[in-house]
């Protein structure tokens, strides 16, 4: 599993999102957002491969704070559940996309992702 070169999206692709950290547990906070890539629009598919490309260029999340949250975006294979691609961010470094993504689902896909 890689967590620097991000795989070509497939239809066999899912991306999990999940908030993790902090000090309270909230099963509804901590449930992954999955977006299946085949069920996504053309258009929503473009929107999230240029979004992930983009989070490649943003720092890890450093895990440092106790009481601070991150992202965990995991790509993975359908079919297998093999993951191919993972990726933290600490979530005052989230783009706003991304925590519509993981709030909404490939719903927020609709709306251009910005490309840094």
């Amino acid at each position: 599993m890689s967590d620097t070169e991000l795989p070509v999206l497939s239809g066999d692709t899912r991306l999990a999102v999940a908030r993790e950290g902090g000090f309270a547990y909230l099963p509804g906070l901590a449930a992954p957002r999955e977006i299946d890539c085949d069920r996504l629009t053309p258009l929503q598919w473009a929107h999230l491969d240029a979004g992930l490309r983009a989070l490649v260029a943003l720092p890890e999340a450093e895990r440092m704070s106790p009481d601070g949250r991150f992202f965990r975006l995991t790509l993975s294979s359908r079919r297998t559940g093999q993951p191919h691609w993972q990726r933290c961010l600490d979530e005052p470094h989230a783009p706003a996309w991304l925590v519509r993504l993981w709030r909404d689902g490939h719903a927020a896909l609709d709306e251009e992702v910005p490309s840094s």
